[in-house]
Parts: C-alpha cells; sequence; structure tokens
C-alpha cells in the first residue's frame, strides 16, 4: 500500500473511511446548518413584503405630484399660433399628444417596475409545483414545506408518529370541527386520484403498513366517505397508551390533503438533504432577483418623484409657460431614466475590469430577465426623448413665434 506522503502532489488524499451513523450525523448536521440560512433568507425577504420604502413612497406618487400635474394638464390654455389655422390646431394637438406619451410613460414605468416586484415576492414566498407531487396538479404551496420524520431514521418510530396523529386529536388540530370549514379540504382532493395527497400517504400505503385497518366486511375499493378506518392501537412497549379508534375516509382525507398543501412528503435523509439544496439554490435565486429588483423600483420612484416635485415651483410661476415646463421636465426624466433602471447592476459591475464592463452589460442584458426590462425601458425612453424634443420645439415656435 501506498503511503501518503508517496503520492504525486496532485493526487488527492484517500477519502476517510466513515461509518453510516457518521455519515447519518453529517447529513443531520448539514440540514441544521440549512434550516439556518433558510431562515436567514426568509428575514432578509421580510423587509420587502412590508414594502419599506415603497410603501412611503406610493401615497406620495399618487396623491400629491401626479395628481396636481394633471390637474395642471387639464387646466392650461392651448398656445395657439396668431393665425388660427387648421395647420396650427394639428401642431397644437400634436403638442399634447406628444407630452401625453412620456406623461403616461413616467407614470407606467414606475407602476410596472413596482408590479414586477410584487410578482416576485409572490415566486418567492409560493411555488405552483412542490417536489413529490405530480405535475399535472396544480395547487400553489408556501415554499416553506412540511418536514416529515424520515422514515429510515427509524421505520418503528415513523409507524408509532403516524398511529398518533391519525388515532389523536392531532387531526383536528389541522382539519377543524366546524364542517362548514373542513368543507374546504374536500374541494381540493381530486378523486379519484387523489393527487394533492402525499404519496406516501396514500390509503392503500397505510393499510398496508398496518397504520389503517378496513373493517371485514368492506374492501379498500369500495369504501366510501362515510366508511370507517380503524387506526391501529399505539403503544409503548407492552403498555397500550391508546387502544384502535375509528375513523372515516373522509377525516383521514382531508388531513392527508393538509399535509399535502404544506407539501408534506416522507423522504429518505439522504432525498431530504438533496431537496434542502435545491431549495436553498432556489431561495438564492429568487432573493438575488427580489432584492435587486426592489432597488431597481425605488430608484425609479425615487427620481420621478423628485422630478416630478422639481417642476411644481415653476408651474405656479406664471412667467413660464406650463407646457414649456412639460416638455423640459419630461425630456430630463426620458433622458435620465435609462441610467437609473441599470444604477444597481452598474455599481456592481464595477468590481469588473473597465475594457470588460460594456460587453458583460450587453450580454447581462440579453440574458437576464431583470436587465430586460431595464432594455425595453431604456427603448421606451429614447422615443420619449424624441417626442419631448419635438414637443419643446413645437413649443417654442406657438408661443414666440421663433
Amino acid at each position: 500500500m501506498t503511503h501518503p506522503d508517496q503520492l504525486p502532489l496532485d493526487t488527492p488524499p484517500p477519502a476517510p473511511r466513515r461509518t453510516e451513523e457518521q455519515e447519518r450525523n453529517a447529513m443531520r448536521a448539514f440540514l441544521q446548518r440549512s434550516e439556518v440560512r433558510l431562515s436567514t433568507m426568509h428575514r432578509v425577504a421580510v423587509g420587502f413584503l412590508s414594502g419599506a420604502g415603497l410603501l412611503f413612497l406610493l401615497p406620495v406618487f399618487f396623491k400629491d405630484a401626479i395628481l396636481i400635474i394633471v390637474r395642471e394638464l387639464i387646466d392650461y390654455p392651448a398656445t395657439m399660433p396668431p393665425e388660427v389655422t387648421s395647420r396650427g390646431a394639428f401642431m397644437v394637438v400634436f403638442l399634447y399628444s406628444a407630452l401625453l406619451y412620456p406623461f403616461v410613460l413616467s407614470v407606467g414605468v414606475p407602476v410596472i417596475a413596482l408590479v414586477q416586484l410584487l410578482r416576485d415576492i409572490v415566486r418567492f414566498y409560493f411555488t405552483g409545483h412542490a417536489p413529490g407531487f405530480p405535475e399535472t396538479y396544480f395547487n400553489p404551496r408556501f415554499a416553506l414545506t412540511g418536514i416529515a420524520f424520515s422514515p429510515d431514521e427509524s421505520e418503528n418510530i415513523k409507524s408509532k408518529v403516524m398511529i398518533h396523529q391519525y388515532g389523536s386529536d392531532l387531526i383536528n388540530f389541522i382539519v377543524p370541527f366546524d364542517e362548514v370549514q373542513a368543507h374546504y379540504y374536500d374541494e381540493v382532493i381530486d378523486y379519484p386520484e387523489r393527487n394533492i395527497v402525499p404519496r406516501t400517504r396514500k390509503l392503500p400505503l397505510l393499510v398496508r403498513g398496518g397504520i389503517l385497518h378496513v373493517v371485514p366486511d368492506k374492501e379498500l375499493k369500495d369504501l366510501n366517505d362515510e366508511d370507517a378506518l380503524m387506526v391501529s392501537r399505539e403503544t409503548q412497549g407492552t403498555t397500550i397508551i391508546q387502544d384502535e379508534r375509528q375513523r372515516s375516509v373522509k377525516d383521514v382525507d382531508r388531513f392527508n390533503a393538509a399535509l399535502g398543501l404544506a407539501g408534506f412528503v416522507e423522504r429518505p435523509l439522504h432525498q431530504e438533504v438533496a431537496k434542502t439544496e435545491v431549495s436553498l439554490v432556489r431561495h438564492a435565486l429568487n432573493l438575488r432577483r427580489l432584492v435587486l429588483r426592489y432597488f431597481q423600483a425605488l430608484l425609479i420612484f425615487l427620481w420621478t418623484i423628485f422630478l416630478s416635485f422639481g417642476m411644481l415651483p415653476f408651474l405656479n410661476d406664471n412667467r413660464i409657460p406650463n407646457l414649456l415646463v412639460f416638455t423640459i421636465g419630461y425630456f430630463l426624466w426620458a433622458l435620465i431614466t435609462p441610467i437609473v433602471v441599470e444604477l444597481p447592476v452598474r455599481w456592481l459591475i464595477s468590481y469588473f475590469p473597465p475594457e470588460n464592463r460594456r460587453a458583460v452589460l450587453a450580454k447581462l442584458e440579453q440574458s437576464d430577465g431583470m436587465q430586460r426590462f431595464a432594455r425595453r425601458v431604456k427603448l421606451v425612453c429614447y422615443a420619449s426623448i424624441l417626442l419631448s424634443a419635438i414637443a419643446v420645439i413645437l413649443e417654442v415656435w406657438l408661443r414666440f413665434g421663433v
């Protein structure tokens, strides 16, 4: 046998042999660390769910600046040329139309950014498909699914856990006594497939595993909702803790449906580790998008509110034509918004070598969904710059006859 010191430098040392118990302890330790990381990610996301600055800015945005600007646009008399002709009237109509586009854009872009932020929050907290359930059955579930005791830790303990769940009042801890409220679970159970029920809680498996028993004069396939199932006796050693208890098929189905709605599935320990690793990746990807989207939406709101309030003093000054204020203001908005919408990524890309930044940013705009939004905003803003520039020229010509 070759001594480790005699191995080539590029050869990794042989992995130490571990017992099965050591491997299981390593998996348990990983699951504990993962739960801490997941809880940290959700604490970060809570700050964005509360809205932080956006909840404060929304009433300011829609109640003050925008309403004042709309009122000024409606009340402002059109500037007509000295000789009222069809050509002059057309120019006035075109002027207002050219202003309408950037105005709608200045309101629509922040709102769209906010809607996309809310969409990312929903996608962070919920999933359309929980692992372990059929892909053909859609029922949104919370991203943090229920955790089951792994059967391969101890099949004996797992059986006792399941018997206690079905045989005690834990069923009514989830399924309410009130029939009207409990009927909710009947609506989500897709009979006869029962796709919402975890695969490890299907009735045939529960009967085969000795958790439930069918009454002697019935077959499992012939059972109706009100027919009885017997939950096995719960014991501790030789002591009987609870004798057999009768449950209806409907009670068991409702309880199993509640487990399915929580994304609850019994998995071996290694499968639980695999699912947790993927869950961490999913949360990291969604949180990355969520945080960047939040700052993008916040910056757009701040810039639009800053410009809108900056226009108000000039709108109240009778020496300056209001339409000229609008045209110059929205020209500036369309000119600077493409820079604002890319600021979060530009701040991050500053860590790259200067000669690579432009190419990296261009490639990111093509491949990243959030940057595609920034690219579309730039395109509509360029059109707004053109229309605002035309509106400025028309207003100066109509006002001063230049």
